[in-house]
């Protein structure tokens, strides 16, 4: 289909018309045609390395193979781009953006912009090529004005915050890009838009940052997305958005609530201040591709109903304008962006770019041509009309029976015939688990020695062979001397398959043999690529292979690696088969007589019989499996298990011992973490490990949980110990010792960071609670000590924490090591334990004596 057929057959939008299945309500036609429509977070901070593979991957993963379709990359977000997987400051995607928002009826869009984080002058979308000047030309050569939302109140702890730096900041910013053609204006003043959730900042210090910089620049007009009672006393604001669509239903019944995001309280608020009044709209909020950082769907978008019926709920109340959310937040599943499925559907991808049109009283047309196929990556160019760049699809693999001596492997392409398929057994490069109890590892990969390898058994009762427990963060494999292999080659990564744990996050680290250079921070440089083949959440994670007791992963290089130096794998807590790296192409180990399936040649199935060295020795075998089309591309390589199996005694294994509880003499609390139910005030849950009837942990939900002592301490000393474990970098736990009106206390956080900061460990803080009101999630006291904790951030292995007061003495070992210490002579009782954390901290073993 090329782009003309795409267009038309997409480009029905009129009143009523039927698209995407929704038909569309004839009554809500041109509900918008006479008032302003914005869109914010318009994201720019997406890094994909295409076309510039020095591009690093920012805000989202790939490992540049495809998914379900031979166009189709994986990539760990739900829901696809039309235009493919992009890097988000690409002009031409930026050009092809705006002519969509265009089409649609927008009136401006508002840029997302980092204030840069150490001097809080200037932003990081000006760092390298000026993503801001770059943005502003476009829009004022496509005629579309643009404005700017700067997000300071995502710069917590940073001078951004402090208002004399955002006065020099915006002053700066509006006397340099102001009076650009392309900046959005209103009443002939550049229009300034900006963040206060989650900045601790006054009515008054806004008020004062307007005001010096209206006199600095002449007069800007001011608009906040913000809390309008706390800030509609600001002068020199002149529109406010305040709630959001998103809070209108509840979580878990999905039943309407409104309470404080009611919009008739909002609006009415807003006008009694005498401000342009809206809320923000989501078409839908979906984080299910992090469940990190998003538990589940807050709201479905329904194929556009959602949005209709929330923007129309909120027109009773009759806002001044119409703030819509987000145009390409793929990370929250909250974009009106095109895509080929983006909604739990398959249909129109222009369905949110329709509704809006529909509710502006206009027919979307879609903006011709798509993006010039230099800015787009290869494998989607089939897709727009660009012809054919992605080879063909490893669809199936059969295998004759489970210890069959054969493989049917069935290789599907969506443009061209497909003419071969190769096979490699192992790789060119590899290292293999030895797969005898004494035996040595195969390959010509260097690793460290690893503990003996132990014999699986997958749930069948065969044993697929012999892996190695992996109980360091981080291996390093070294390439023999004088290996080569082409500047793009594929890594391949095979662990054995845990149902209990199937999304086990396993990565593989590069050197890049240029340095990448970093938007954050200034001056910045990566100096490493990282292949994650952590499964996503998604059905296709669990394919019928992993059946087979092995789990596996292939990825594509992004760009050239410096073979010199280790790859190093961070698998902690995985039985490790296989490390692989596959090198170019080559005809001796190529099939061409594959058995079509259908008239073109699209689909062909190709018969293997197994090589010797799989079918003569019983354990762990794997072969990469890639095939080529017509035109010479070559498609995605699959990295498939083949073991050769055999029985062993399976009644032989130990019994488990049962998991006992905690008896400690003389502590005020030990608690196994097995029981939910012993915690107030928040949302834990008992999370199994290991035996899943045996023992649990608990995962703190994005909450605060407590516990009464009884009795309470009141002697000043004590003694706390727990473990502890972080599944997210940038997260922090806190666990406090409080009075029984939990304001005054003591507590020991640790903030997982970022992995390239305190050496990968996190850092651990003493933080003193004293405040006039009860503590509350966003209270993370003040700092007495802080230090790097010593035990990697994000593992497998939990961190055995002890915090101690002796005299006024407060100390935090970790792993049993001191790490941090202060000094505090205030508090001597103490009647409640606190849980701190967001969803990506278990703690297991507390125990608090006196």
């Amino acid at each position: 289909m090329n782009w003309k057929t795409l267009g038309l057959a997409a480009c029905a939008a009129l009143a009523g018309s039927v698209f995407g299945g929704t038909q569309m309500n004839p009554k809500s036609f041109g509900a918008l045609k006479d008032m302003p429509v914005y869109i914010q977070e318009w994201h720019v901070w997406w890094g994909f390395p295409y076309p510039d593979r020095q591009q690093p991957f920012s805000h989202m993963s790939s490992t540049l193979t495809a998914e379900r379709e031979p166009w189709r990359l994986n990539w760990n977000r739900n829901g696809y781009p039309l235009v493919g997987l992009y890097d988000a400051a690409n002009p031409e995607i930026m050009r092809w953006q705006i002519r969509c928002m265009k089409a649609a009826g927008l009136t401006s869009v508002a840029l997302m912009i980092h204030p840069e984080w150490n001097t809080g002058i200037g932003f990081i979308q000006e760092e390298q090529a000026n993503i801001i000047q770059t943005a502003l030309d476009i829009a004022a050569e496509e005629n579309f004005p643009i404005f700017f939302m700067d997000e300071v109140a995502f710069r917590h702890g940073s001078a951004a915050q402090k208002i004399d730096v955002s006065v020099k900041r915006i002053t700066d910013f509006i006397k340099k890009y102001g009076s650009h053609p392309g900046f959005y204006k209103v009443d002939g003043k550049p229009f300034y838009y900006f963040q206060t959730y989650g900045w601790k900042v006054s009515a008054p210090e806004i008020e004062r940052m307007c005001a010096e910089v209206d006199r600095a620049t002449g007069g800007v007009y001011w608009a906040m997305f913000g809390p309008v009672t706390r800030f509609g006393k600001v002068p020199q604001l002149s529109m406010i958005v305040d709630g959001a669509s998103i809070h209108r239903r509840d979580r878990t019944t999905r039943e309407w609530r409104l309470k404080e995001q009611d919009p008739a309280v909002i609006f009415a608020n807003g006008r009694k201040f005498g401000k342009k009044i809206a809320d923000m709209q989501y078409p839908k909020f979906d984080g299910t591709g992090q469940p990190w950082r998003q538990t589940g769907v807050a709201q479905y978008g329904m194929d556009g109903r959602m949005l209709e019926t929330t923007l129309l709920d909120s027109l009773k109340a009759k806002p001044d304008f119409i703030m819509l959310s987000s145009w390409n937040d793929w990370e929250e599943g909250a974009n009106f962006e095109p895509g080929w499925d983006f909604d739990g559907f398959a249909g129109d991808p222009y369905t949110y770019c329709k509704v809006i049109a529909h509710l502006k009283g206009v027919e979307f047309v879609p903006p011709p041509p798509p993006p010039p196929k230099e800015a787009v990556h290869p494998a989607v160019w089939e897709k727009l009309g660009y012809g054919d760049g992605a080879g063909p699809l490893i669809e199936r693999i059969d295998r004759s029976h489970v210890r069959g001596g054969a493989l049917t492997v069935t290789v599907r392409d969506s443009a061209g015939e497909v003419t071969a398929l190769e096979a490699v057994p192992e790789g060119d490069l590899f290292w293999k688990a030895p797969q005898t109890p004494g035996g040595s590892a195969s390959g010509t990969l260097q690793a460290p020695k690893f503990s003996a390898p132990v014999q699986l058994a997958n749930v069948f009762g065969f044993t697929p062979g012999r892996a190695v427990p992996v109980k360091e963060p981080s291996i390093e494999f070294r390439l023999p001397g004088g290996a080569e292999l082409p500047d793009e080659f594929a890594v391949g990564v095979a662990w054995a398959f845990n149902p209990e744990k199937p999304l086990q996050p396993v990565q593989a680290v590069l050197s890049n043999r240029i340095p990448v250079k970093l938007r954050e921070p200034k001056g910045g440089v990566r100096n490493e690529m990282t292949l994650d083949f952590t499964p996503y959440p998604r059905s296709g994670a669990l394919p019928a292979e992993n059946w087979n007791g092995w789990q596996v992963g292939a990825a594509l290089i992004p760009r050239p690696a410096d073979l010199s130096r280790p790859l190093k794998l961070q698998a902690n807590g995985v039985k490790l088969g296989l490390v692989s790296l596959l090198g170019a192409p080559r005809d001796e180990r190529t099939f061409t007589n594959g058995e079509a399936v259908d008239s073109e040649g699209k689909i062909k199935k190709f018969h293997i019989t197994l090589p010797d060295e799989i079918l003569a020795a019983p354990g762990a075998h794997f072969l990469w499996l890639r095939a080529r089309d017509a035109a010479g591309n070559w498609g995605s390589p699959v990295l498939y298990a083949v073991p050769n199996y055999e029985f062993f005694d399976r009644e032989a294994r130990a019994a488990v011992p049962q998991e006992p509880e905690l008896q400690v003499p003389g502590a005020i609390l030990a608690d196994n973490c097995s029981r939910a139910g012993n915690w107030k005030g928040g949302s834990v849950k008992v999370e199994t490990v290991e035996q899943k009837q045996l023992s649990g942990q608990l995962r703190i939900a994005n909450s605060l949980v407590h516990r009464d002592l009884k009795p309470a301490l009141d002697r000043g000393g004590f003694h706390l110990t727990f473990d502890a474990n972080h599944s997210s970098y940038q997260r922090k736990m806190i666990v406090w010792l409080t009075d029984a009106a939990g304001k005054h206390g003591y507590g020991v956080a640790w903030d997982s960071a970022k992995p390239d900061q305190a050496g990968g460990s996190g850092v651990v803080q003493i933080v003193k609670l004293d405040s006039d009101t009860p503590l509350d999630w966003n209270n993370s006291g003040k700092v007495l000590a802080a230090a790097d904790s010593g035990h990697p951030a994000v593992s497998e292995t939990p961190a055995r924490f002890e915090f101690l007061r002796n005299g006024d003495k407060l100390t935090v070992r970790v792993d049993g090591k001191p790490v941090v210490t202060a000094a505090d002579p205030d508090f001597k009782r103490f009647d409640r334990l606190y849980l701190r954390g967001n969803d990506s901290q278990t703690v297991d073993r507390i125990i608090l004596t006196p």
